[in-house]
């Protein structure tokens, strides 16, 4: 049987391992390791190193020095087990987590000099630490606390969360999770934020002092997945200001010059404001998406103009559009113009019989865009979810949405022609995977219903919810730490959540467009924007269907079965 599945991350990093150790040159071994063999920029490895190990690793890129593999002393070179570059320097004891790359073969003074930068800046990120802490330790015990609880309730409900404090990693992913999140719950004895919670501040290390008073304050300047934009990287005072900086450029607004050591005051006061432009900017027709790259996690918040046009669609896809709304469509047709011929279409499929292979002429509708997505943007495969039936929602006598399962939504996935060529005659390998994804995408639906119908306070209720998305975004290097990217080769993803006006209120989230490819070309920005605006035309479909309340009941695995098979 064919199998997409991939090696994962684990298996990445010993390829750049390899790769790494088979340079002669330092310069060479660490751009390797950086950028994960070119699989990142040299910016995204840097922003992971701590400042004492950015000195060093600064002098190995300019020098020209050749490296000695398997060197037990000097200025040792490590990548470590989440992909980032370290430095040892003498006999210092390695974990077994590090994956030896080598040691620059400096003369004595070189090596004198590096351990004199290196212990210098050092004793600066201490002294930095230390000031924080300090600062922090001043704020109440009950305003702390609260911002522990503010962390937590952002960490639990999203992705994985990966973040640098010099050498100490804050995550919940994997087995090395010290945040609550998949693997550990609220208030689990191995989360970091469990044991500060009941230890006086002043008895904190200086990393957690510095990871609680800046989480929280990057918390501040954005919805709770800014949190994200740390991942793979350092998290101080001076990288937390800078990116506010910058952040607060971006939204148009002035931003004050950068402070040499920052406070914490000073960084709320940035927060805040950039938390206003922000939502200044979007309510004027910005957009914001995200750009995420799998391997390091990071992810980060970009700005374009909303696609408003029919020509911000792929032709393929406008033509579709019009042999179905059965009116004539040009480039210039404002998207938002196509409410009365969604609405004539709704109410036709309302009436009409299913076609042949569908329980409905609406789930034949919807199966032929996404098709029509897939194609027209060389997608392997194009997916859309939502729920099988309204009346949950509104929670009418007799329901109760936290009832609902998994099995209780949909995912429509529609394979391009060339990806269902790849299997030939070998319709299993085909069912299994698109009946992967699509069992996945019910389970995302499940996982933000509470988020997406606003009842995440209710009593009883349910804790293991995720915030509903609301940002478009593109991936690349998807199937490395999730295990069904990994196993269905999900390398490069476009994802664009929208909801829909239903009962008389906002529902985010509920409906999505995605594109998947598993193998090259990465999508760029450009795809982005035109599945934007394919998606926004999706959601005026979904909006007029909606007055008619129609239930689903295929694209589950024996559809697939019978439809592929």
């Amino acid at each position: 049987m064919q199998s997409l599945k991939t090696g994962g991350f684990a298996g990445l990093l010993s390829t750049v391992v390899a790769k790494a150790r088979s340079g002669s040159h330092a310069a060479e071994v660490v751009r390797v390791a950086l950028t994960l063999d070119a699989r990142v920029t040299e910016k995204i490895g840097r922003n992971a190193l701590t400042s004492a190990d950015r000195e060093v690793i600064e002098l190995a890129l300019r020098s020209h020095v050749q490296i000695d593999r398997d060197a037990g002393t000097g200025a040792r070179l490590f990548l470590t087990a989440t992909g980032r570059l370290t430095v040892r320097l003498d006999r210092t004891e390695a974990p077994d987590d590090l994956h030896l790359l080598g040691a620059p073969l400096w003369t004595d003074d070189e090596i004198e000099d590096v351990r004199t930068r290196w212990h210098s800046e050092s004793v600066e990120t201490a002294k930095a630490l230390d000031a924080l802490h300090a600062e922090l330790v001043e704020e109440p015990l009950a305003r702390i606390h609260e911002y522990i609880d503010r962390i937590e309730f952002a960490v639990v409900h999203m992705a994985p969360v990966l973040i640098y404090v010099n050498h100490r990693v804050y995550t919940n992913l994997g087995r090395a999770s010290n945040l609550p999140g998949k693997s550990l719950s609220l208030g689990h004895e191995k989360s970091v934020l469990t044991g500060l919670r009941r230890t006086p501040p002043e008895q904190w290390s200086p990393e957690d002092a510095c990871f609680v008073a800046c989480l929280n304050v990057l918390l501040l300047s954005g919805p709770p997945v800014v949190v994200e934009e740390f991942n793979g990287a350092q998290l101080n005072p001076t990288t937390l200001q800078r990116f506010l900086v910058e952040r607060t450029i971006g939204y148009g607004g002035e931003a004050r010059p950068e402070q040499p050591a920052p406070s914490l005051a000073e960084l709320e006061q940035r927060a805040t404001a950039c938390a206003a432009l922000r939502q200044r900017v979007v309510a004027g027709g910005r957009l914001p998406y995200r750009f995420i790259n799998g391997l390091t996690l990071h992810k980060r918040e970009h700005l374009m103009t909303a696609p408003t046009l029919l020509g911000d669609l792929p032709a393929p896809i406008v033509d579709h559009l019009a042999r179905s709304l059965g009116v004539e469509l040009t480039a210039g047709t404002p998207i938002a113009g196509l409410d009365t011929a969604f609405t004539k279409l709704a109410d036709r499929l309302a009436a009409a019989p299913a076609p042949a292979g569908f329980s409905s002429a609406f789930e034949a509708a919807l199966h032929g865009y996404v098709t029509a997505s897939a194609e027209a943007f060389a997608a392997d495969v194009a997916m859309s979810r939502g729920p099988q039936a309204f009346g949950p929602l509104r929670a009418e006598p007799g329901t109760d949405p936290f009832d609902l399962g998994t099995g209780d939504f949909y995912c429509c996935v529609a394979p391009r022609q060339a990806f269902v060529d790849q299997f030939g005659e070998e319709r299993e390998g085909l069912i299994r995977a698109v009946s992967a994804y699509s069992a996945r995408m019910r389970f995302n639906t499940w996982h933000y219903l509470p988020h997406t119908l606003g009842i995440v306070e209710r009593e009883p209720g349910r804790d293991d919810w995720f915030f509903a998305p609301t940002m478009p975004d593109v991936t690349d290097w998807s199937d490395q730490h999730h295990t069904g990217h990994v196993a269905f080769a999900v390398r490069f993803a476009i994802r664009v959540p929208f909801g829909i006006e239903f009962d008389g209120r906002p529902l985010p989230g509920l409906y999505d467009l995605r594109l998947m490819r598993t193998s090259l070309p990465p999508f760029t920005v450009d795809d982005l924007r035109q599945a934007v605006a394919t998606a926004f035309v999706l959601r005026r479909f979904y909006q007029a269907m909606s007055v008619h309340e129609p239930r689903v009941v295929d694209f589950g695995k024996p559809w697939y079965e019978r439809f592929h098979g």
